[in-house]
């Protein structure tokens, strides 16, 4: 097995053991021999302190649990997701119950992985529902694709193991309340690396699967990780994971603020990071979307408009002092894209006063452009994050010198965190 990070995957396996009948199969090891754990002994969290001092050898093909996960357990569990949100279960009637569940039930699940699954089910279980969320999506993506049956059974598996790398993460990053640094960022990058790595363990599963897995946070335009590939350099595997990936944001009952609108915005505005052909598909959840209540008031509004207004006025004046530059040439290419998309929906960011006398004139315009004005502070979110990840050396901190470019980054952030916008 690869060498990865064990030691949060070995706490979530001791705590889980201690409300589950986890065994020892057999005897466990360290990479020195050193035996650690005796065949048939349960596993628990006083076991822990003596686990973490070494490197094991292949953990999970040595431990079983009681009702570990195999098809059809996955399956009964797509079912109950389904009689619970309706919008998971038109996509089920449209490519038809049998045929989805035959995907399911048709996916390879090598003892290891299932007992990986099974801990995502019981200790995480929000990493396990997603999983499965964006199983049911990816399946009847690739339908709509056209793609065959080994196909679409390989899609489907990608996406079922897609975030088993977030098992060798620390938790607590995850945590809804939790405000990353950027250091922790970059660990949370790590995952589909990990989750790649995992699965290459397993020849019995097609190439596809790990690769699909490895590129499913690129995006077409080069802005995603952990590579930062463009174009067909990522599989179509991996473009319809991607492209799941954001439209579960829609489908997920735990998140209800996020309607078809907010989807629409967002795919619009990012429509060169996701592949050809696949966005349209989601297009039948429209005319069902119900009406949501407008969440931002005027003042809220107003104050978002003229904080992009800012934010592109800030670049505007740094540009003249940066030039040849990589880290500015790719600011300046988001920057511009973003200002194009927004004004085809209506908004000069240069002119924000008369997206506001809009406003004034036109109720119901507000609850058009509400989620508009959320992408486009979301996106200069992303791009602080992108640069990030290429230029690590360049940390958004006050302490770096003053240098143009930095200035313009800490200037953007200090915005971004007065304003407490969130997404």
């Amino acid at each position: 097995m690869p060498e990865l990070n064990d030691q949060h995957y070995l706490q979530a396996v001791t705590e889980l053991g201690n409300t589950r009948m986890i065994v020892a199969d057999r005897d466990i090891y360290s990479q020195n021999r050193i035996k650690l754990i005796a065949s048939g002994m349960r596993i628990n969290s006083q076991l822990y302190d003596r686990l973490i001092k070494h490197k094991l050898l292949e953990l999970d093909k040595t431990l079983s649990i009681d009702n570990m996960l195999n098809a059809d357990r996955i399956r009964d569990d797509v079912a109950s997701l389904l009689q619970e949100n309706a919008k998971l279960a038109k996509m089920q009637a449209i490519i038809g119950k049998n045929f989805l569940y035959s995907r399911v039930l048709a996916i390879q699940l090598p003892s290891p992985l299932a007992f990986k699954l099974t801990v995502a089910r019981d200790k995480y279980n929000h990493i396990y529902r997603h999983s499965l969320m964006l199983m049911i999506i990816v399946v009847y993506l690739a339908h709509c694709n056209g793609m065959n049956s080994a196909e679409q059974e390989c899609a489907a598996t990608a996406a079922l193991f897609h975030d088993i790398g977030l098992l060798h993460i620390d938790p607590k990053l995850l945590a809804p309340s939790h405000v990353m640094s950027d250091t922790e960022r970059h660990h949370l990058y790590s995952h589909p690396l990990t989750a790649y790595l995992l699965l290459c363990e397993f020849p019995e599963l097609p190439r596809c699967i790990a690769e699909a897995v490895l590129v499913h946070h690129e995006r077409m335009d080069g802005s995603g990780y952990p590579r930062g590939l463009r174009g067909d350099k990522i599989s179509r595997y991996g473009q319809i994971l991607a492209v799941a990936e954001i439209a579960a944001k829609a489908f997920d009952s735990n998140h209800p603020k996020v309607s078809w609108k907010n989807l629409e915005v967002m795919l619009k505005l990012n429509f060169r990071q996701y592949g050809q052909g696949l966005i349209g598909h989601l297009n039948i959840f429209r005319e069902n979307d119900a009406p949501t209540a407008l969440s931002d008031n005027m003042s809220h509004l107003i104050t978002k408009v003229n904080l992009i207004a800012q934010l592109f006025e800030n670049f505007n004046q740094h540009a003249n002092a940066i030039s040849c530059d990589q880290m500015f040439d790719l600011a300046k290419t988001r920057m511009v894209a973003l200002r194009l998309k927004l004004l085809e929906a209506g908004f000069d960011p240069h002119d924000p006063a008369r997206l506001i006398q809009i406003f004034t004139d036109d109720l119901e315009s507000r609850s058009d452009y509400s989620p508009l004005l959320n992408e486009a502070l979301w996106q200069f979110k992303a791009l602080l994050r992108e640069i990030s990840r290429r230029w690590p050396e360049v940390s958004v901190d006050e302490a770096q010198p003053k240098r143009a470019e930095n200035e313009w980054l800490n200037n953007m952030k200090r915005s971004l965190l007065s304003a407490d916008i969130n997404k």
